[in-house]
């Protein structure tokens, strides 16, 4: 499932919201918490997990991310310069692209700085990959309040004076400090009832406010060298050329060598972008695309082990009985059942 989606503020912050919410229902499945809370449960064919929204102090957004898709998922944006965002990776990764700014993995422990002028480019949330960060998203006025007595200005003074090209740095990510991180990090511990909870993320966000614009926390290195942009369009072609060649005898020298590239480079960008290598990947696409064929053809095991690059039958049943828990057979029956369950229901 999963797809392309864009949104863009064009035509205001309020409108913006609700292509949020539209791209939320394409998705996901939406569940009223109270307190000004909404959960939106990922829906089974697009992946696992959820995203959770509150709505904080003068119409500032906090969102949780917990997710993972099945296929790719990109949402391409478009951003007038009033658009205000931080947004933290706690763990996995996504591809963040912008037109000025250039391209960047941003992956676990980073932050990303939005800029106060206008931005354009594209997510990319890559398959099977999950994702787990924070957003704090506002039009750029409404987070005066958050600065209280110290005032906006300490933000001006402190971020927004940075040369451009350590501006935008910081808008592709940089990896966040200790204390920093573990601000973020309390987001997703609060065990507060949820009425009480937007009290205790305001509070959370003025600190986290406080010690951007103090310096000291301020990230300063980047979590890894960047991938130029032909580099990322090179190694995303990787998991279908492999699928493509299931019985051909594939090294990363050799897939270096197809891609015309430096063998740590691809190794190194693939794990960024995909967060494992590239075999271990490639095996557990196998794996899935044989429980889908386990379900939903009358193929045999061996027919179906040879279809997913696995010579020997008993090979596929190990590798499979691990990753799934299950042998083959024991999987095809108890998604049968499962269905025919669904279908008396119906």
């Amino acid at each position: 499932m999963a797809g392309r989606f864009s949104v863009t503020s064009a035509r205001g912050f309020a409108d913006l919201e609700r292509q949020y919410r539209e791209f939320y229902a394409a998705i996901a499945v939406r569940r009223e918490l109270g307190g000004g809370a909404v959960v939106h449960e990922v829906r089974p064919e697009a992946g696992e997990g959820r995203i959770t929204v509150y709505e904080l102090l003068e119409g500032v957004t906090l969102t949780l991310y917990d997710v993972m898709f099945h296929d790719e998922l990109v949402l391409d944006f478009d951003l007038a310069g009033e658009y205000f965002e931080l947004e933290y990776c706690a763990d996995g990764l996504m591809l963040l692209e912008e037109a000025g700014a250039g391209a960047s993995v941003f992956g676990a422990g980073q932050l990303s700085i939005s800029r106060s002028r206008a931005s354009a480019g594209r997510l990319t949330r890559p398959a099977g990959q999950r994702y787990r960060g924070v957003s704090v998203t506002a039009e750029r006025s409404a987070t005066t309040a958050f600065f209280g007595s110290v005032g906006a200005g300490a933000w001006q003074e402190s971020v927004e004076g940075m040369p451009v090209d350590e501006r935008d740095a910081h808008y592709l990510g940089r990896q966040a400090p200790p204390e920093l991180a573990a601000a973020f990090g309390d987001l997703f511990l609060c065990t507060l009832p949820v009425r009480f909870r937007a009290l205790y993320f305001e509070a959370k966000v003025m600190e986290i406010l406080a010690r951007i614009v103090s310096r000291d926390d301020v990230p300063r290195e980047p979590a890894q060298l960047p991938l130029a942009e032909y580099e990322i369009e090179r190694i995303r072609t990787v998991p279908a050329l492999l699928m493509e060649n299931l019985h051909e005898q594939h090294t990363g020298e050799s897939l270096a060598r197809a891609l015309r590239m430096n063998p740590k480079r691809l190794s190194h960008g693939f794990k960024q972008l995909y967060g494992d290598t590239i075999f271990s990947h490639h095996r557990n696409e196998c794996l899935r695309r044989a429980s889908l064929l386990l379900v939903e053809t009358d193929l045999s095991v061996a027919a179906i082990a040879l279809r997913v690059g696995y010579s020997s039958p008993s090979n596929f049943c190990y590798a499979f009985k691990k990753r799934f828990g299950r042998t083959p057979r024991q999987y095809r029956v108890g998604r049968g059942r499962t269905a025919a369950r669904g279908a008396d229901a119906a």
